[in-house]
């Protein structure tokens, strides 16, 4: 009778230490990718497994705007440059701050873009600051993200690439500037993937923070006085710098596109 009773406490104390480590490993590690299943028999024993599975599937809301510039313009050579027009086919983010640039965790911030494609002039001045968004609503996973991507389309897109109705740079491509003697200039990346990239030091706070049933509303803003910009021949190499900030209040109530 005692070696039974000496049994049954073993087999509890057993027990009570499994959950406690299962417990420990689940405040540790948390449950992103996993999920754990817990199995209790009429014997007492516990079994366990990890399938694979997604528990946290909260969404937030991102309502993205691009600021233009509140310069008028910037120095170009060999003249003064009025516009700088970039052409976007994506602008995405991801929550790690040195994830590659083909990994599959960036989330499309902008979706519409990959079959509506954007020109914009980024030295051009809003004449309302609070006007609505320029980009419609997006749900995207509860997440802190570290860093976003603005991509371009290319210079000369394929004949089965979307391209916008108007196209400022006419016959030198997608991506142009053009100076104050009317001249128009095709844009040369620094980088031999067409896009910018904003890396964490250029985010407020390093990141901005999507909850879960709430709006975020982060604010791209082109720094003219901190970019590059230069005469490469007839092409103008361009190495831009843009900060994400949120938005003014009176922006963030916006109402946003349909």
């Amino acid at each position: 009778m005692q070696r039974r009773s000496s049994y049954r406490e073993a087999n509890r104390a057993s027990r009570t230490c499994l959950w406690a480590a299962l417990f420990s490993c689940l405040s540790f590690f948390g449950c992103n990718n996993y999920c754990f299943v817990f199995v209790s028999n009429p014997g007492g024993s516990i079994s366990t497994s990890t399938p694979s599975c997604q528990l946290n599937t909260a969404t937030g809301t991102v309502r993205l705007r691009v600021n233009a510039s509140p310069a008028a313009s910037t120095e170009g050579s060999p003249a003064h440059v009025q516009h700088i027009f970039v052409t976007l086919r994506g602008i995405e983010t991801i929550a790690s701050a040195l994830a590659d640039d083909d990994s599959p965790d960036w989330r499309e911030l902008a979706p519409k873009l990959s079959t509506q494609p954007v020109q914009l002039d980024l030295l051009a001045r809003d004449a309302d600051p609070c006007e609505r968004s320029t980009f419609a609503d997006v749900a995207v996973p509860a997440d802190a993200y570290r860093q976003i991507r603005l991509r371009l389309a290319s210079s000369q897109p394929a004949t089965d690439e979307s391209a916008p109705e108007e196209n400022a740079c006419g016959s030198v491509g997608m991506n142009c500037v053009v100076t104050s003697d009317g001249r128009i200039h095709p844009l040369v990346l620094d980088r031999s993937s067409a896009q910018f990239q904003i890396p964490s030091d250029h985010i407020s706070g390093g990141f901005f923070r999507v909850l879960p049933e709430t709006v975020v509303s982060p604010n791209i803003e082109f720094s003219p006085q901190s970019t590059l910009l230069f005469s490469a021949g007839e092409p103008v190499r361009f190495v831009p710098v843009f900060n994400v900030a949120p938005q003014a209040s009176c922006e963030s109530t916006a109402t946003p596109n349909p």
